[in-house]
């Protein structure tokens, strides 16, 4: 995908697969979400920063890889692990931005921290 855009992961796992801190899921898969703004999305005053930090709340993935400064660039997102109380699997999901600016990373992250 070429563009703004976040590429996400998503990482499934059960309680009895991690070991000594090691995790080792039985699933992993990847998709990348387009942060690009269309018509409508520049109509309502929406740019790619602005879609980005959307997705990452949606995702519920808001902790910076680093900090408590701005990490630079690579900076990427994670979150808290999900239970699916049904089946006892848990999904670890981290998004990674991908063709946006230093400043455009850098407002995301602002926005996300607080800072």
């Amino acid at each position: 995908m070429t563009g703004r855009h976040l590429c996400v992961h998503h990482r499934d796992y059960y309680d009895h697969e991690v070991h000594d801190g090691d995790i080792y899921p039985h699933g992993e898969r990847s998709e990348d979400l387009d942060c690009e703004p269309d018509d409508f999305d520049r109509a309502d005053g929406l740019g790619a920063v602005d879609l980005a930090v959307a997705i990452l709340k949606d995702l519920a993935v808001t902790e910076p890889s680093g900090g408590p400064d701005f990490p630079g660039p690579h900076c990427w997102w994670g979150g808290t692990v999900t239970l699916d109380y049904y089946t006892g699997e848990m999904r670890e999901t981290s998004a990674h931005p991908r063709g946006f600016s230093d400043a455009e990373c850098r407002d995301i992250w602002a926005r996300l921290t607080g800072a």
